[in-house]
């Protein structure tokens, strides 16, 4: 998968904000997402990173999720997580990072 396939979209929901990203999230990539991110305002509401349509996550994407997390504290917002893949899900047990972030199967489910 190549820079063209990956893909961002911000949809407002009422006191959520949703970020779909498709494609691979790793190192050429991940900067392009930071860029998203930081543009959002976010405080008192609910960011929900919707990974359905991702085809890899690397450690790339952990370090992304770990700062947003803490950013995500400072401000005082709700960080969560929807359709992590198997590989990702792998990333954050095999880094003891699983238990950090709420992960549903979808956006259905929340």
């Amino acid at each position: 998968m190549s820079l063209k396939d990956f893909e961002i979209g911000v949809t407002e929901r009422p006191e959520r904000t949703v970020v779909s990203v498709s494609g691979d999230i790793d190192f050429d990539t991940c900067s392009l997402l930071v860029r998203a991110l930081g543009e959002l305002v976010l405080p008192g509401r609910t960011l929900v990173l919707d990974f359905t349509r991702i085809t890899f996550m690397g450690t790339s994407a952990l370090h992304v999720l770990l700062a947003l997390r803490a950013r995500a504290i400072d401000e005082e917002w709700t960080l969560e997580l929807v359709g992590v893949p198997e590989q990702g899900l792998r990333v954050l047990e095999l880094t003891a990072t699983r238990h950090l972030f709420s992960v549903h199967p979808a956006l259905a489910a929340m």
